[in-house]
């Protein structure tokens, strides 16, 4: 017997309406792509495995990101990429908005094989252009995300595209130190701590969640080196950073801004002249200005609260605390307000 499928209820904006969730402000939802491709060098595997179907509190990274995208009402169609035969297995009957499609190497060529499949599915006749239409992207293995939490973000990103004169071509999110800091380990509780870039207003680092209009970039080929060495988690990965940026228009300030933030962090436990003056000059603005000339396009940072963006499964010791650590986790994640005043932020502060 085919159950009854009962219609959504609509939102002036268009889009299905939940309790206690920002209404979105992009005149439609937005398609997303998840990025799930497998790795070719064994050594970025983790226990032998894709990380997209590595279980945590016995659930697949991927289903946490393909159900919270599915809860969110910003979001409309869900392409995922990697190995397609492999997903459709895993999720082939969980909804007809999903899409597979195979991948076809490193990060950045799978987001173009996703960025090509959103397209295929738009043309003009909206009046809007399709390689004007925002797409949101984000990584496969983020267990703690939420459909609140990329309303949230989602929110944020639309709010600053209304105010710009130029909508962004990327917009990344950014997590600032409060955000992470319930997951940093406590007492004799393992937790997971992260790198960060200190700039003016503060701490922050990368999260893995996007929105973005990818063929407004005129330097695109350049994301895949930034995307390869963007955690900076040792200084080798900064100082390559630092070498590549020089073969780029702009590159000169972009790789003297990284080596700034990365020597602010350094001196921050001395609270110092150099370390006062050279913070007080990382300002958001600066960074958004170098990172926009190195890609060639207009690129804003979208502080999220929600921590939990942050957190991805980059090894196999992550996937163990976050296995360990899930319930209780979820629960600080269920906890963020979305109206938190984040301390930096491309719409609200003049710099």
């Amino acid at each position: 017997m085919q159950l009854e499928q009962k219609q959504p209820i609509l939102n002036q904006d268009g889009f299905e309406a939940k309790p206690g969730r920002r209404t979105a402000c992009y005149p439609f939802p937005l398609d997303a792509i998840v990025l799930a491709g497998t790795h070719r060098n064994p050594k970025r595997l983790i226990c032998g495995r894709n990380k997209a179907f590595l279980k945590v509190a016995g659930k697949a990274l991927i289903r946490y990101v393909v159900d919270a995208l599915l809860d969110a009402e910003s979001i409309d169609r869900i392409i995922i990429v990697g190995p397609a035969d492999e997903l459709t297995s895993e999720l082939g009957e969980v909804s007809p908005k999903l899409v597979f499609v195979a991948q076809r190497g490193k990060m950045l060529t799978n987001s173009w094989a996703g960025i090509e499949a959103a397209e295929s599915f738009h043309n003009d006749e909206s009046g809007i252009a399709v390689k004007d239409r925002p797409l949101l992207i984000i990584s496969c293995d983020l267990p703690l995300v939420t459909g609140r939490a990329v309303d949230d973000f989602v929110s944020r990103c639309a709010y600053i595209d209304n105010n710009s004169d130029v909508p962004g071509a990327m917009l990344v999110g950014v997590a600032d130190e409060p955000g992470v800091r319930p997951f940093y380990p406590q007492a004799d509780l393992k937790g997971i701590s992260r790198p960060f870039v200190e700039l003016a207003a503060a701490r922050v680092r990368l999260a893995n969640i996007y929105v973005g209009r990818p063929r407004n970039l005129s330097h695109q080929e350049f994301l895949q080196t930034g995307f390869s060495y963007r955690k900076a988690k040792s200084w080798r990965n900064v100082i390559l950073l630092i070498i590549s940026f020089f073969k780029q228009p702009g590159g000169w300030q972009a790789a003297w801004m990284t080596a700034r933030v990365q020597l602010t962090l350094k001196l921050s436990g001395g609270k110092g002249w150099l370390y006062r003056h050279l913070k007080a000059g990382n300002t958001e603005r600066k960074v958004e200005k170098c990172v926009s000339e190195v890609l060639g396009g207009p690129v804003k940072l979208v502080v999220t609260p929600f921590g939990g963006l942050s957190l991805d499964v980059d090894d196999q010791e992550d996937f163990e605390v976050l296995d360990r650590r899930f319930h209780d986790w979820s629960t600080i994640t269920r906890a963020v307000d979305p109206e938190t005043e984040c301390r930096v932020s491309s719409a609200h502060q003049n710099q």
